[in-house]
């Protein structure tokens, strides 16, 4: 029972910059307050001072819009010239792109679920309190883990047992104004579950649970301020907690499965989705592709339809380097000879080669989907055996169209490649893979640095033949 709660702004903050050790400025300035910090005590920390202090600026008049930028920034200026409100520029929805798994709604604000998990505005880029005009200060890479740096020198520095929070203000759904939310945590876990607790009448709470680091955090936002009040520490002290030194932010997310208000199904959005992607045969972007995110889109694409449910797909995800060099090469080898036969030119062998190089050695990640053959079905005719092999093929291609879909969704450009169907041997020794696996194909899989052209379809009077 928490009878009185004080919240202390810390004065005498300075303006952070880069390599600023925040520990070590926390103390000086609680001197210059006549504060200690105290057993107990939960530091909010505002977001933007620990960004500063890692660095995580950018100068917009360094970003290079992307076409996709570019298309949405044509989309929402007539909407939000419409409701009044700023114009962003391209250069900054370019930043959100790239601080963002995937864009959620796109019209007078951009909607995002940042590569932290975090479904909010702008990617939490802000704006405000960075310094110069052209100035956007970013979300720590790791809120959890700065929490966790700043609460153990602290502990260290004062022996006393704290906890840190921190924190930002988003806005919400269905509600006017932004609230005080908790990025990082540490020392405290982030909700308080109360179920099997009684309430005033003595019935059993069977669904309560509170989110106790976003009440904190909200409350320290009222002395925090938005403008220029200058408080981005501030000391809650009487909350009765305990000290939980495995606490993480990831404990507060809801799963996407589980939110009621993502929108659910999009028919249309589903059709765009559909006519949009395109096979992305150009250079990919240098921006760092996270690992989970191809997992995810695989997890995905495991929901394909298979037959007899055999689900006959296996993925190998290829990071750059020594291992994938030396694959491709071996592949390459083989094109040459293969094309020699053919009776082709040394020039038009020279640029097969430097395509498939920069294509399959370029992607930040080459994706090798295989048949498994140990799940075919065994039959006592050769027919069959090759019906069920088809089968097989058609369950695989499923599979790949799923995967293609999925990358798109996550706003990562691929391109799906047959060359494995040239090299099956080649490549089965070189990555070690066992006899069942068939290579199948190849996706190159990254950010785009531009939008592949349309391509044209045929009418549907050209593909639908009347009986």
């Amino acid at each position: 029972m928490n009878e009185r709660i004080n919240m202390i702004g810390i004065e005498d903050i300075p303006l952070i910059k880069t390599g600023d050790d925040l520990p070590l400025i926390i103390l000086n300035a609680l001197k210059h307050n006549n504060l200690s910090l105290e057993n107990g005590d939960i530091l909010v920390i505002a977001q933007t001072i620990v960004s500063k202090s890692l660095g995580r600026i950018k100068n917009l008049v360094d970003i290079k819009p992307s076409q996709r930028a570019i298309e949405i920034y044509e989309k929402m200026v007539p909407l939000t010239k419409e409701r009044c409100l700023p114009i962003k520029s391209p250069e900054l929805i370019e930043a959100i792109l790239e601080e963002s798994k995937q864009v959620l709604k796109a019209k007078h604000v951009i909607v995002v679920e940042t590569n932290h998990g975090f479904v909010c505005a702008n990617a939490g880029i802000d704006q405000s309190n960075v310094g110069g005009k052209d100035l956007i200060a970013l979300l720590p890479l790791d809120s959890d883990k700065e929490a966790e740096k700043i609460r153990d020198s602290l502990q260290k520095l004062t022996g006393k047992k704290i906890a840190v929070i921190i924190s930002d203000s988003f806005g919400r759904a269905f509600r006017i104004g932004a609230v005080g939310v908790a990025l990082g945590v540490s020392g405290i876990n982030p909700i308080l579950d109360k179920r099997g607790e009684k309430d005033l009448f003595g019935k059993e709470l069977k669904s309560t649970i509170i989110g106790q680091i976003d009440n904190l955090a909200s409350s320290a936002q009222l002395i925090m301020g938005e403008a220029d009040e200058g408080l981005p520490i501030v000391i809650i002290r009487g909350y009765n907690f305990n000290i939980d030194n495995n606490a993480s932010i990831k404990q507060i997310l809801r799963k996407e499965e589980l939110d009621l208000f993502r929108g659910g199904k999009d028919t249309k959005s589903f059709e765009n989705l559909l006519r949009s992607r395109r096979s992305y045969k150009f250079e990919f972007s240098d921006r760092k592709v996270d690992k989970a995110l191809i997992k995810e889109s695989i997890e995905l694409a495991r929901w394909a339809p298979s037959a007899h449910n055999s689900q006959f797909w296996r993925y190998i995800i290829m990071e750059q380097g020594k291992s994938r060099e030396n694959l491709i090469k071996k592949m390459n080898n083989k094109l040459r000879n293969d094309l020699l036969r053919d009776g082709k030119s040394e020039d038009i062998i020279r640029r097969k080669i430097e395509k498939t190089k920069t294509s399959f050695l370029g992607s930040p990640f080459l994706i090798l989907l295989c048949l498994d053959t140990i799940e075919l079905e065994k039959y006592s005719d050769s027919e069959r055996d090759r019906n069920e092999y088809l089968m097989g093929v058609q369950s695989v291609s499923a599979s790949a169209t799923y995967l293609l879909l999925a990358f798109e969704i996550k706003g990562l450009a691929s391109c799906w490649y047959c060359a494995p169907l040239f090299a099956k041997d080649i490549i089965k020794d070189a990555l070690n893979l066992p006899n069942s696996f068939i290579p199948m194909a190849f996706f190159t899989v990254g950010y785009s640095t531009k939008d592949p052209p349309k391509t044209i379809r045929k009418d549907l009077k050209d593909i639908i033949f009347e009986v």
